[in-house]
């Protein structure tokens, strides 16, 4: 499969990949792997070589070949490069299932074989002996459906089959909050970790930020108004949000802004994969990046602050998104033990 990779003493992205004629070919992708948005650009290429090279079997346009329309599609109907690298990424998995069924038309798919991808993409053993899950297999299949849709549309198709899947997705493992004492042991095993990893750390605890946003452009930060502005958030441009400076962060932002950088933060190859190295490392497997949005969201809610305040300060637009990451404990109702009375005793 096509893979990026980094050469030393070059600041750019290779690309391997198998050509038309069976070829394996190594070339520079030209795009920068110290930039954000050029390292996506680069992913969804990778993507893109890997599709065509998981169903080179594919025929024509005439004949409903998947390759000659679906990469456009995708193309067309993403409007975000990340959104299109993950769209790209999950049609290589079905791309490669395709081809080893030897649906090479649409008209050949039907429910019944949407059964079968499940089966088969869940027990399906990545290099490093690895699976993936339920809802990743469902995902990937709700994108077949919208494939298959315009496939339709098209007139590789005459019906979608999986127009309404009804497809029952497994409960999601809920995100732990810290508490202190887990807090300062993490913090003490990022002393040997990357200059990245502890600021991306300080900056989400203290903001509830995701793992990406942590990267703030440092002309983002206002040290007169006291404001940090993060840009490009889950959603989006369009969802851009401000937030007031917490004061602890304000002497680690100084000392970026003195050193001249251009970002916060700088990410090597797959940060979150590096998050979930180092729990591993550190014997906390049940932890991730995103444990610290789950904490920031309960320590506003145990501070008192108003829902739509603490809405407003993580950029949650959905209240019911909201209280999915609040953990609500006993002690946390401690206060109205005695709220409720009635006359006389029990057994009295």
């Amino acid at each position: 499969m096509a893979s990026l990779y980094r050469k030393d003493k070059s600041p750019f992205w290779f690309i391997q990949f198998i050509d038309a004629d069976g070829t394996r070919r190594n070339k520079s992708t030209g795009l920068r792997a110290d930039d954000r948005g050029e390292t996506i650009t680069a992913r969804t290429l990778r993507a893109q070589m890997e599709a065509k090279e998981l169903n080179r079997v594919a025929g024509e346009v005439g004949g409903g070949g998947w390759e000659s329309w679906v990469p456009k599609y995708l193309e067309r109907h993403c409007e975000s490069p990340r959104t299109l690298e993950r769209y790209t990424g999950n049609w290589s998995w079905l791309a490669l299932w395709l081809q080893e069924k030897r649906f090479n038309n649409p008209r050949a798919i039907t429910y019944r074989n949407a059964l079968e991808y499940l089966d088969w993409r869940t027990a399906y053993k990545k290099k490093t002996g690895r699976t993936v899950g339920r809802n990743t297999a469902i995902m990937e299949l709700k994108l077949l459906a919208m494939i298959m849709g315009e496939a339709v549309r098209l007139g590789h198709a005459d019906a979608n089959p999986l127009v309404s899947l009804k497809l029952r997705r497994d409960k999601s493992a809920r995100k732990p909050e810290l508490d202190d004492k887990e807090i300062g042991e993490i913090r003490e095993a990022l002393q040997i970790e990357p200059e990245w990893m502890q600021t991306a750390f300080d900056i989400s605890l203290h903001t509830g930020c995701r793992l990406r946003e942590t990267r703030i452009p440092l002309n983002c930060i206002d040290f007169v108004e006291n404001k940090i502005t993060f840009p490009a958030p889950k959603g989006g441009e369009d969802r851009a949000f401000s937030v007031p400076m917490p004061t602890a962060l304000r002497p680690l932002l100084e000392g970026i802004h003195k050193a001249k950088r251009k970002f916060t933060v700088e990410f090597p190859f797959q940060p979150s994969r590096r998050w979930q190295q180092f729990f591993l490392k550190i014997k906390k497997p049940h932890l991730c990046f995103h444990c610290l949005r789950v904490t920031y969201v309960n320590r506003l809610r145990r501070a008192g602050v108003p829902r739509e305040a603490a809405m407003r300060l993580v950029n949650h637009s959905s209240d019911l998104i909201h209280q999915i990451y609040q953990r609500e404990k006993v002690e946390d109702v401690e206060q109205w033990r005695d709220a409720v009375q009635f006359h006389g005793q029990p057994g009295k």
